[in-house]
């Protein structure tokens, strides 16, 4: 069913390089919005988007008159977010960087924000801790993450099948999760709000969905070209039975439903 494949690394650069994540997160741009709403920022906040991708929260943050920094270790995507702002007029500052250690100072920021972005890094504890660090005390953290029980959670798990799994690191979905955002911040902070929401893909058909995201999202990229022909045509089968199963349309398009959890913390006030 494989070749010799050693699993796909979701906190590789090399993953999220694969495929179009721009592409991919344009497809939940409301989120981002939604999370700084939830923050919430205002105008004037210094704000900073760890794993910022094509700059999607970036953006949002920036048109809500904040002074923006977005972060990222993948250079082609942070071009691409440079192009996105300069598009609309907007001022953000985006660096190459890695999320455990952010070339900021302590409390340089009002708020740090990330969207589909931290849960990916290995290091959760590490990441966890410099999010704290670089936030003013009375500052404000948000961060929304694919939870392990919706669609994106349940493909990541389908995806370790096929290869060789992610033994070691923890599982990126964990951010989904309340009880893994208290372990992490629980104690570092005077406030916590944890809201479950749901992104709905809506896709022409299963077939449509299935081989959009086959093209797209790395992790799915990746997986299928260290498949051999047999793997890709198994994997494909179980991506259509999957989305078949979580479809909520019954006209032949795809409506799933796929849930996240939106966490805001509020660090102590000094």
């Amino acid at each position: 069913m494989r070749e010799d494949v050693t699993g796909v690394d979701t906190g590789s650069g090399d993953t999220w390089a694969s495929g179009d994540y721009g592409r991919v997160g344009n497809l939940w741009l409301l989120v981002g919005e939604l999370l700084c709403e939830a923050a919430p920022v205002r105008a004037g906040d210094r704000v900073i988007d760890v794993a910022t991708g094509t700059g999607n929260t970036a953006l949002a943050a920036a048109r809500r008159s904040c002074v923006v920094t977005g972060v990222d270790y993948v250079p082609g995507l942070l071009e691409r977010a440079r192009v996105r702002a300069a598009a609309e007029g907007l001022e953000v500052a985006f660096e190459t960087g890695d999320a455990r250690r952010l070339g900021h100072p302590d409390g340089s920021f009002d708020v740090a924000v990330s969207t589909f972005g931290v849960q990916y890094v290995p290091d959760h504890r590490g990441t966890a801790d410099e999010l704290l660090r670089v936030v003013r005390p009375g500052g404000r953290i948000a961060v929304a993450s694919w939870a392990p029980d919706g669609y994106l959670g349940e493909l990541l798990r389908l995806v370790e099948q096929y290869t060789a799994g992610s033994a070691g690191p923890p599982a990126p979905t964990l951010w989904g999760t309340a009880k893994h955002v208290e372990d992490l911040f629980g104690p570092h902070v005077s406030a916590l709000d944890c809201t479950e929401r749901q992104w709905r893909f809506r896709f022409r058909s299963p077939a449509d969905m299935v081989g959009w995201f086959r093209s797209y999202f790395g992790p799915l990229t990746v997986a299928f070209g260290a498949l051999d022909g047999d793997g890709r045509e198994a994997l494909t089968a179980d991506l259509t039975r999957y989305v078949n199963r979580h479809n909520l349309a019954d006209d032949g398009t795809v409506d799933v439903p796929s849930t996240y959890l939106e966490a805001v913390a509020v660090t102590p006030a000094g």
